[in-house]
């Protein structure tokens, strides 16, 4: 439905005083559009979507009843979406006259000015409804149009109502562009629409101007009075107040019941359509109150609350689009406080090598204030120890270990309570500079790079590398900074000399630059030599060649030439020198050769020159190959092979000869034979040889091989000599010895060993190294020991020397070992072991206490020390002495002498039994919590046993017997010891009664008699007893009717059909007179009349099986009465028992043996 309010103006229009309807009809599916309409100046257009489709335009006069008050811009907007249906509504923004606005209308936008005789806006503005909107009126309107117009007169009435109090905006020229929302209704055709538009949403109105007064009158009325019954809510009730959470309850308004007793309100108003608000302000908002709450609940429970803040509350009705005002007075409460809150991590303000300052920010009280912070520390093993408590928030730690971590934790405490610990935090105090390093080393080294390294410390962080470039004048300057310990410098020059030097860092500085150290790039290799040629003639078995030196050298001189050649089996070196032209001999006849030359200096090898061939003319035959180990040299003999020569020189190989020559220079034919394998003998162990051989055809002999040098085998190292012994002290020995011949390997260590005198056969290795000395400590004084030696290298172990033997001399005894100790309240009492006396027998000890020494003579090994003041704590450490000196001081031993242990309480007895006696020693509360220990004079044994040990102040004795008189006594002990016993106090038991007997059985009733029986109780007395036996008569008071020894009576003369109580006690005979016993419990029992026996009667009148069970019954009867364990003595029991075993046993037997043939 689009509805617009155009205000426009014209000079050349007619001023109409009514409205003026004006029908436009859609023709298509989509909703009228309103259009632009000219109407006379101040009058308004209405323009209206009825049911079937026709848009009407609705011209309003502008006189409006008086009261009528322009919208406030503060007011609520209400709008549809829309979603392109034909059916769609639209809420739009209407621009209105200034003096008119529907009651009904709300808006958010401020009024805007317009100026005078402007046209009329054509767009609007559509908006969302709000979230607390109600929904957009119905579909179905009313098809009483001016009833419609008087609707909607009425509710703009009621709008302006509830906003009077804002004055409207004067001047003829200005509008408000609103929002508006329309309340549509069907057409009123029942008597119940005429009561008011409150409930049913639709006025019946009248046709004059008087009629619509009346009615917007009475709508008036009642919309005040329901304000007003919202307005009669209670203040809330603040239930179950906690620091960060409160409940509020409350009631319906007080005066709801008048809705339904009012004849003026013509809405039914049910409490579940009441919708309670609940405002809150705290004290800092400066009673500014928000909604915390808006439902229909009568409770809510308000949560997040701050503890110990002052809060207001009230309560806020609303019925519809009415609402009631707050509740007064406005309700305050105040949350309780409770513990700080957790505070945050502290932070380090300061620290040095032993100190560190932390720093920590306020902590929230929760309204109570902060008495004190507590700063915890964990003192290495997982528990956590107080450091610190104090209002202060900053706290210094002193006394701390450099470059250590401590890890701490905060807490806040006030008047409720401590608060929660902080998170542990970590704190590290500062480290102490490195120390100068050493310098660099040199890894590797090239033409363009130097590799250094560096040793990493325990306190070193980081390294600062500087290098020295001799290529410029900038000195020292930075070329690494980071946290390896090695670096590469490259893109350097070759050959050139470079200085560096080193730093190291931590968190606490710097160190010193270590020493300055030169380090040297290698030459670069140079350049290839230039292409061999041929010097002179040809010959057939060598030529000359020379070559032209490189063109670039790297930087060195060069160190040589190696020419090689290869002909046909790979290259091969055959010069090697500084000289640029060498002779190639020894070569094979007729045999073409490519030779090439390179040279090497200290920048490297350089590359090979181009090849040059030569083809020799026809030689003799050639060089033989150097022999080789054929298997591992031994100690006196070598295995050796070789290869046939490369040529033979036409002619075969005849034979080979072997040549050695030995260490001093003699040579020797070993071999001259065919073969091409040899095994030299009787060789010398570790010595070195050098071999050569030479093939031998028809011409001649080849030229010997290149030589094999070789060393035969090792052998083990001889006997040492006996190690010299120089003695230092008492203690300490220094042991020498000489190397001995090592048999061809290198000797890698001694082991030396040592025992003493006695047994002499047993020793102990002591050192085994390389070096030829070792400093023997910890020896015995005064005491003999003996030395010896022994070789090692890789053939084996040598023999031992010699042993060396000495004699420590005599040294102050050594440290005296307390073995135990005991303290009295004025005594110490220390007992210690005889130390060694190292070679000097021992003349007394010497016993410090204090500044105090005492002496004591030996051989006393324990010493009572007197006169000391109890409850004190004494430092004691004991000395021996002997000729040669005072020993070392034993550990200090701290001893603490005793208090003097409580004196014994006064015994009382406060109760008395014949078998228990209950004593007391004192009143009140155990402070001290001293132990009491209560002992009885055993008769038997003659000595006083324990019989209570504890810390109350009473006991009780049992398990005594009867006028019997015990002796006690009582001591006292506590930490420090146990005092002394009390005198001894006698108390005297008193006598027993007889015991209670069970109730008495009635063994058979006839008329006039009843027989009773009862089972004598178990006493722990021998003296005599008697029963009596008292008789009631219908609950009345007992008669004594029997007194005798007997343990059952026939009461005779009683009376039928009455009934009877009878009960049984036991009387003592004592010495004393006589004890009465407690009653049995009463057994009831009936005299039936007749003048037959009541199981006689029975029997008569009963049929066969009722008096056969009977008989039975008696039966049974007289065999439980007969066989009553009870009653029976000893001896009976045991035969009866044994005949029931007799019986269970023959059962047994009979369904074994039936089971057995079973199976």
């Amino acid at each position: 439905m689009l509805i617009h309010h155009l205000p426009v103006s014209s000079p050349n229009s007619e001023h109409n005083e009514g409205p003026v309807t004006v029908p436009m009809v859609s023709t298509n599916a989509t909703p009228p559009i309103a259009m632009p309409v000219t109407v006379p100046a101040g009058h308004v257009v209405q323009q209206i979507v009825d049911e079937s489709g026709t848009l009407r335009h609705v011209i309003l006069s502008p006189q409006h009843p008086a009261g009528l008050v322009s919208l406030p811009p503060h007011s609520q907007t209400y709008a549809n979406e829309t979603n392109g249906t034909s059916n769609q509504r639209h809420y739009q923004n209407i621009p209105t006259h200034p003096n008119f606005a529907p009651q009904h209308l709300h808006t958010q936008i401020p009024p805007q000015n317009l100026p005078s005789g402007a046209p009329s806006p054509q767009s609007q503005v559509s908006s969302r409804l709000a979230p607390n909107s109600p929904p957009p009126p119905s579909q179905t309107y009313c098809k009483d149009e001016r009833a419609q117009r008087q609707h909607y007169k009425l509710k703009k009435k009621l709008y302006d109502k509830q906003i009077k109090g804002d004055p409207p905006n004067q001047g003829g020229n200005t509008a408000y562009f609103t929002q508006t929302k329309l309340l549509m209704c069907p057409a009123p055709n029942n008597s119940a629409s005429r009561k008011g538009g409150l409930k049913t949403g639709a006025n019946s109105v009248e046709t004059s101007e008087d009629g619509e007064e009346s009615s917007v009158q009475d709508d008036e009325d009642s919309v005040k009075l329901i304000t007003e019954i919202l307005s009669s809510v209670e203040a809330p009730l603040v239930l179950d107040l906690g620091p960060r959470s409160a409940l509020l309850q409350w009631a319906p308004p007080t005066r709801l019941s008048e809705v339904s007793e009012n004849p003026d309100i013509t809405t039914e108003i049910s409490e579940s359509e009441l919708v309670y608000e609940v405002l809150l302000s705290d004290k800092s908002k400066e009673m500014k109150f928000k909604s915390i709450y808006r439902g229909t609940s009568l409770s809510c429970r308000i949560r997040d609350l701050r503890p110990g803040q002052e809060y207001s509350v009230c309560v806020q009705v609303h019925y519809g689009e009415l609402q009631g005002s707050a509740t007064d007075p406005i309700v305050k409460f105040v949350t309780p406080p409770c513990e700080p809150d957790k505070p945050p991590v502290p932070k380090l303000f300061h620290r040095t090598k032993n100190t560190l300052q932390i720093r920590w920010n306020a902590v929230n009280d929760n309204g109570s204030p902060i008495q004190n912070y507590i700063l915890e520390c964990d003192d290495g093993s997982g528990e956590f120890v107080e450091i610190y408590k104090s209002r202060g928030k900053q706290h210094t730690l002193q006394k701390l270990r450099p470059s250590t971590a401590y890890k701490l934790r905060l807490a806040a405490v006030n008047e409720v309570g401590k608060g929660p610990y902080s998170d542990v935090f970590t704190f590290f105090t500062s480290d102490n500079p490195p120390a100068q390093p050493h310098p660099p080393t040199l890894l590797e080294a090239t033409p363009t790079s130097l590799h250094l390294q560096w040793n990493r410390r325990f306190r070193d962080d980081e390294f600062t590398l500087q290098l020295d470039d001799p290529r410029n004048a900038y000195g020292f300057m930075n070329i690494y900074n980071g946290v390896d310990n090695q670096y590469l410098c490259n893109q350097l020059h070759y050959c050139t000399n470079y200085k560096f030097r080193l730093r190291a860092q931590n968190e606490a500085g710097f160190s010193p630059w270590s020493s300055e150290v030169q380090y040297t790039t290698l030459p670069d290799r140079p350049s290839s030599p230039s292409k061999p040629t041929v010097s002179g003639r040809i010959q057939a078995y060598s030529f000359k060649l020379r070559w032209d030196p490189p063109t670039h050298q790297g930087g060195s001189e060069i160190e040589k030439y190696i020419l090689e050649v290869n002909s046909g089996s790979g290259y091969r070196t055959v010069y090697t020198g500084k000289e640029n032209e060498a002779v190639c001999d020894k070569l094979t006849p007729g045999t073409t050769y490519q030779l090439r030359v390179c040279c090497t200096s200290r920048g490297g090898v350089s590359n090979y020159s181009d090849p040059c061939t030569v083809t020799t003319d026809a030689i003799t035959p050639g060089k033989c190959s150097p022999p080789v180990l054929a298997e591992k040299p031994k100690s006196d003999s070598l295995s050796l092979s070789w290869c046939e020569p490369d040529y033979n020189g036409g002619a075969p190989v005849l034979e080979y000869e072997v040549e050695m020559e030995d260490s001093e220079g003699n040579k020797s034919l070993v071999y001259k034979s065919k073969g091409m394998r040899c095994c030299v003998g009787g060789l010398n162990p570790g010595c070195e040889y050098r071999f050569k051989v030479r093939a031998m055809n028809r011409i001649g002999r080849s030229p010997c091989s290149d030589e094999l040098v070789v060393t035969s085998g090792a052998a083990a190292p001889c006997t040492p000599l006996p190690p010299s012994l120089n003695v230092k002290s008492s203690h300490i020995v220094l042991v020498e010895w000489k190397e001995p011949k090592c048999n061809g390997a290198a000797i890698k260590e001694y082991k030396l060993e040592m025992n003493r005198t006695e047994p002499e056969d047993i020793f102990e290795p002591i050192y085994e190294g390389t070096e030829l000395s070792y400093e023997v400590k910890n020896l015995v004084p005064a005491t003999y020991y003996g030395f010896r030696v022994q070789a090692f290298n890789s053939a084996g172990f040598s023999q031992f020397s010699e042993v060396s033997s000495v004699k420590t001399p005599a040294a102050p005894p050594s440290t005296v070992t307390l073995s135990k100790h005991s303290s009295t309240p004025t005594t110490i009492s220390l007992h210690w072991n005889e130390p060694s006396d190292n070679g000097s027998e021992i003349i007394g000890y010497n016993i410090e206490i204090g500044e105090k020494q005492i002496t004591v003579e030996a051989p006393a090994l324990s010493y009572e020390i007197t006169n000391l003041q109890c409850n004190t704590s004494y430092k004691i450490r004991i000395q021996a002495v002997n000729s040669i000196g005072e020993g070392p001081f034993s550990p200090i031993l701290k001893v603490v002498t005793l208090k003097f242990p409580p004196s014994p309480p006064k015994l009382q007895c406060v109760g008395v039994g014949h078998n228990y006696l209950k004593l007391k020693w004192g009143e009140g509360k155990n402070m001290d919590y001293s132990q009491y220990c209560v002992e009885v004079m055993n008769p038997r044994f003659k000595e006083f046993q324990c019989v209570y040990r504890g810390t109350a102040f009473t006991c009780k004795v049992n398990k005594l017997q009867e006028l019997t008189t015990y002796k006690f006594r009582i001591n006292a002990s506590n930490d420090v010891g146990v005092g002394d016993y009390s005198q001894e106090y006698e108390f005297a038991t008193g006598i027993s009664p007889p015991s209670i007997l069970k109730a008495p059985k009635i063994v058979e009733i006839e008329e006039g008699t009843c027989s009773l029986e009862w089972m004598p109780g178990k006493n722990s007395f021998t003296d005599s007893l008697l029963y009596e036996v008292q008789l009631c008569r219908n609950n009345e008071n007992f008669t004594k009717v029997y007194r005798g020894p007997e343990t059952k009576y026939s009461i005779r003369d009683l009376e039928g059909d009455t009934k009877y109580g009878a009960r049984v006690c036991s009387i003592r005979l004592a010495a004393s007179g006589e004890l009465e016993g407690p009653f049995s419990p009463v057994v009831t029992f009936i005299i039936p009349t007749g003048k037959a026996p009541v199981e006689q009667k029975s029997s008569i009148n009963s049929p066969p099986a009722v008096a056969q069970q009977s008989r039975n019954k008696n039966l049974i009867q007289q065999l439980k009465n007969r066989f009553n364990f009870r009653t029976m003595s000893e001896r009976q029991c045991v035969f009866a028992y044994a005949v029931l075993f007799t019986i269970i046993g023959i059962l047994l037997a009979f369904m074994s043996i039936t089971l057995y043939d079973y199976k």
